[in-house]
């Protein structure tokens, strides 16, 4: 863990001042973190994104742990509504909506006289299907976890030895990940998934996506969760149906990263 944490500072010391897309999840807030550490307060700046592909607690959380963090922070509203290729949910739709979030971010960034973002990925996002990495590389956007050689395993345990509070929070991705490619995105469709996953994190479910099919919503969990989620079977209906489905279904074989990809690499859902 040492030698990946002097990589790690090797890979930033080289950068002098950097930006930081922080989303708010593990990975950013390890890097920003690191960041910090190595670098100082005045040559580190962190960027987060809020609209309405990105969950209300994600901003909430980014925002606090900067806050306690003493990291500056600017956070940037970007409407990825109102962009068509964005919006209609082609299979190109991650490629187009990092495009645009992260040009936004790097003229936030410039403005403040930092030429380098970064983001938060690393060695284990290789395998997914990722057209928004294309758009960032496009942009000339740095990987230092990556670059570092660090996965998901090694940036968990850092940020435990940092004691940083999401060492251990599941894997997030935007809520547009939710809806099936081809299905043209509106606010109400993000409100209803945003609204009914909150549901489920009240309730103590964790690693949970659910997944937006018109009037069907279909519940992806680990399976060790799905007893919890049936003994909320009644609740559960009720708070689904007040947002609007009125079919919902549990997927048997559970969660599994990327699954929404499956169509785009010829495989079923």
């Amino acid at each position: 863990m040492q030698n990946k944490l002097k990589r790690l500072e090797a890979v930033l010391g080289d950068m002098g001042r950097l930006a930081v897309a922080l989303s708010g999840g593990v990975d950013s807030t390890l890097l920003a973190a690191v960041a910090r550490r190595c670098l100082g307060r005045d040559h580190v700046l962190a960027l987060h994104v809020q609209g309405a592909f990105i969950a209300g607690d994600e901003t909430t959380r980014a925002a606090a742990w900067a806050a306690g963090a003493d990291i500056n922070l600017v956070t940037v509203t970007v409407d990825m509504l109102a962009n068509e290729s964005i919006r209609s949910n082609g299979p190109e739709r991650c490629y187009h909506c990092k495009k645009l979030l992260m040009s936004t971010l790097l003229a936030a960034a410039r403005e403040r006289g930092f030429t380098i973002l970064a983001d938060g990925s690393n060695v284990d996002d290789r395998g997914d299907y990722r057209p928004g990495r294309r758009a960032a590389d496009e942009l000339g956007v740095r990987h230092p976890l990556e670059d570092a050689g660090m996965d998901k395993a090694a940036i968990r345990a850092l940020a435990r030895h940092f004691g940083l509070p999401n060492w251990d929070l599941p894997a997030a991705a935007c809520l547009a990940s939710r809806i099936p490619t081809g299905t043209a995105i509106d606010a109400t469709m993000l409100r209803q998934v945003e609204q009914g996953e909150a549901f489920l994190h009240r309730h103590g479910l964790r690693g949970i996506r659910l997944r937006h099919f018109g009037r069907m919503a279909k519940i992806e969990a680990p399976p060790e969760s799905f007893a919890a989620i049936l003994a909320l079977r009644e609740e559960l209906l009720a708070a689904l149906r007040d947002l609007g489905f009125s079919d919902v279904v549990l997927d048997l074989a559970g969660y599994r990263m990327g699954a929404m990809n499956a169509p785009k690499r010829g495989k079923p859902l």
